[in-house]
């Protein structure tokens, strides 16, 4: 184990500040002339005496993203960087953020990304209800083994999305409940919409409330699902692929994320699919450790709000697994608005 790190002792963060700043080859006065800060708050955050606050953790990742910065010594804006440099931007920025512990707590677990609120409000996960006939015995209260789980429908989703959003929103009052019981307070939290609009009803009334440019309709072709189909143009259907058996092969799941519309300081989440595995994937696309970070930087990068913003993915299915989406992939991305309302 090693010695404990004194006061003033340059940590991970000051040497890799200080890297950043010789590879460019700059001076700590031309660094300080561009973040537009004092000289000693450089030479300060270099050696370890000071930490610098996280606005300025930012400016860093602004200011190496690009190499045009090299002969001019000025920061360029976020919106001015191309495409490549703002998904490079994103990747410094967390590292960064990651050696300053802006997005770690004792356990470890981020405490920024998709699914962490800020303000520690409420967030409500709604899942829908199964259909009478695919409930389990267990769903009838007056069963002695009632368990009141069983009448949810995209379980799998719910439990995954409900540690999560727990673990990254420790404060807040996370809970989740069936749509058809959503009370009136409820509707002022952090909304999470789970399931297709087939069986969570929710989905389907806010897509109107909201006219979003996607809605989900009957295919002869699919059976017991509801395709995905452009509003603005009938002819635009996003379809599951099926085997020559008949297995489902491949799902299409819809992620998106605008301001709640009956508190807009908060946000509404909907995570929805054909069938379960679209919704899944949805879910974990933004939840998978292995993979959230890049599809993180991706949302980040490619919209200009993370609160307002659509996809419609594919989501592949092996047999019992389902692969986690990679939005780095054009094959993965079906559709995309950068902005829904």
């Amino acid at each position: 184990m090693g010695r404990p790190r004194r006061q003033g002792e340059p940590d991970e963060l000051s040497r890799r500040l200080r890297q950043l700043r010789l590879d460019r080859r700059l001076t700590q006065p031309a660094l300080a002339g561009a973040l537009g800060v004092a000289v000693s708050s450089v030479s300060s955050w270099e050696n370890g005496a000071k930490v610098p606050p996280p606005a300025r953790l930012a400016d860093y990742a602004a200011f190496f993203a690009t190499p045009r910065t090299a002969g001019t010594a000025r920061l360029i804006g976020v919106a001015d960087l191309t495409e490549d440099e703002r998904l490079e931007y994103h990747r410094l920025k967390n590292e960064l953020e990651r050696l300053h512990g802006v997005q770690g707590t004792g356990a470890g677990e981020p405490q920024s990304g998709f699914w962490h609120f800020p303000d520690d409000g409420p967030v409500r996960i709604l899942c829908g209800k199964l259909p009478r006939d695919d409930r389990a015995p267990f769903a009838s209260g007056t069963n002695h083994n009632y368990m009141a789980l069983s009448a949810y429908a995209d379980l799998d989703s719910m439990v995954e999305l409900f540690g999560h959003v727990r673990a990254a929103n420790p404060g807040a009052d996370v809970g989740y409940e069936l749509a058809p019981r959503l009370e009136s307070d409820d509707l002022q939290a952090h909304l999470v919409v789970l399931g297709s609009a087939a069986i969570n009803q929710s989905v389907w009334l806010l897509a109107q409330q909201l006219e979003l440019p996607v809605r989900q309709v009957e295919d002869p072709d699919v059976g017991d699902g509801e395709v995905f189909e452009l509003t603005g143009d009938a002819r635009r259907r996003f379809r599951p692929q099926f085997g020559a058996d008949g297995r489902l092969l491949e799902d299409v799941g819809l992620l998106a994320r605008v301001p709640n519309p009956h508190n807009v300081s908060r946000t509404l989440t909907i995570c929805s699919g054909v069938f379960t595995r679209g919704v899944y994937g949805a879910v974990r696309t933004l939840t998978d450790d292995n993979a959230r970070g890049h599809n993180f930087e991706y949302v980040q990068a490619h919209f200009a709000s993370t609160t307002n913003f659509g996809l419609l993915i594919r989501v592949p299915v092996l047999d019992h697994a389902t692969p986690t989406p990679d939005l780095r992939s054009p094959h993965t991305r079906l559709q995309e608005w950068p902005e829904l309302l």
